[in-house]
Order: C-alpha cells, then structure tokens, then sequence
C-alpha cells in the first residue's frame, strides 16, 4: 500500500496517533514552542506562513480509498505539523474536505487543534459520524496573558478552545485533552480540574528543548497529575518523556 498524504509518525509522534495528514505546509499559530519547523526543516518566519499542500484533497481520496480496501481501523490524527482549523482554513477549508473524505469511506478521525470556534463549523459533519470520530484540543495555559506570549499568532484562547471541547462532548462525540507542553505545571493541573467533566481522556507529557524546562521538578508534577487523575476518575495516558521522571 502506498499513501500519499496519510502517514504513520515516528518517535514521540507515534504516542499521539498511529496515523496522520497535514493538510497545509506551514501554521499561522505561530507558537514559539512549536517543533515543527525544525521537523520541516523550515526557518519559523516561513513556516508561519502557510500553504494548501498542493492537490492534496485528490490525493487524499486515493488514500482513503486504500485504507477503506484494508478494512483501516486506526485513528488518522488532523494534524501534527499544522493546525487543521489554523485561520488559513477558513479561506480554503481542506479540513472540511478531508472530514467528508476521510469519514465517507468510514475511517476513523481524530482533530487536534488549538483552533476553538473554528472547528465548531464542521460540527454538523462530525456529529453524524459519532463513532468515527474523536475532537481533541492543545491546553497549555490558563494565564491569558502568558498565552499570547507564547502563542502570538491565531490560535485561539484557551478558555474558547474548552468551550468547543465541552460542545463537542455534548454533540457526542469522544474527547481528550493535549497537556503539553508544560510550562508551568500549577496552571496544567487546573486545566484538567475545569475540563475533567467533559473529557474522556488526558495525555499528559513535558516541555522539550527549551531552557524553561529545567525550572519545572517532573517528577512531582508527574506524581501530582496522576494522583488528580485518578482521584476524578479519568483516563489518562502518561508520556514516555514524563513517565520515566515517576517512580
């Protein structure tokens, strides 16, 4: 079988979904953590702005089509090196092309995105495939103002993307929750305290390749996530690059 725009990720990807499709090159969030311009091999001015990967909806369909013929059962994730409801969306709507693609030919499909309101405008396709599909959302800060340092471009605010999470919990469709990357692990907590009602899962992991990192103790924010997990009753699935901070 070969794909031309679904893929399966390597490495730390690989713990997030076994399958995946980036619709556009490049993400006008413009988050300054972001390690896909590095994986992209892309310098950041041009990697914040991005392009329509080039016919990528028909190649798509050739894709799905492969899938569908082997009976494909794993989660295809919107997206790794972009957002799917980045505000370039609006103007070309590829995620609402991949959606109907990809869920007509009965393949399951998980979107992760930073995008809030955004992706509520492909709610009225998501809701009609209930058990294909699972909504996701990036939660890093509840300080708004340390949100827009860090993420200076079009994502949306926190407090919105947990609205759209608890919508589409509520239009039923499975949820989990990104944590991560951790900057400052008081605010990651009470991110799982204001959305554990509504979220079936969490992923919890660390912050990577930046100084910041070595002011947090991982070890007790590990301990301390588990044991707020467990005592609401969630499911939770620990990151390789915590859980060997846990003993």
């Amino acid at each position: 079988m070969t794909l031309r725009i679904v893929y399966e990720p390597a490495g730390r990807a690989a713990e997030y979904s076994a399958l995946a499709a980036n619709l556009y090159a490049g993400c006008d969030h413009g988050c300054v953590y972001c390690y896909a311009p590095l994986a992209t091999r892309k310098s950041r001015d041009v990697f914040n702005v991005p392009q329509p990967r080039a016919n990528v909806l028909s190649k798509l369909i050739d894709d799905a089509e492969e899938l569908e013929a082997t009976n494909e059962k794993r989660s295809i994730l919107l997206s790794f090196t972009c957002d799917p409801y980045q505000k370039i969306d609006e103007r070309y709507k590829l995620t609402r092309g991949a959606l109907s693609i990809l869920l007509s030919h009965g393949l399951n499909v998980t979107i992760l995105t930073k995008g809030g309101a955004r992706s509520e405008r492909d709610f009225d396709i998501l809701a009609q495939y209930p058990d294909l599909v699972t909504y996701a959302a990036t939660l890093v800060f509840t300080d708004e103002a340390q949100r827009r340092v860090y993420e200076p471009g079009t994502a949306a605010p926190t407090a919105e993307r947990i609205t759209s999470l608890k919508r589409a919990h509520d239009i039923g469709l499975k949820t989990w929750v990104s944590i991560e990357p951790v900057f400052d692990p008081i605010q990651s907590l009470e991110l799982i305290q204001q959305t554990h009602e509504f979220v079936d899962l969490f992923k919890v992991g660390t912050l990577n390749y930046r100084d910041e990192a070595k002011l947090v103790d991982w070890g007790k924010f590990g301990h301390d996530a588990v044991t707020l997990l467990e005592s609401l009753g969630n499911e939770y699935y620990i990151k390789q690059d915590l859980k060997r901070y846990i003993v």
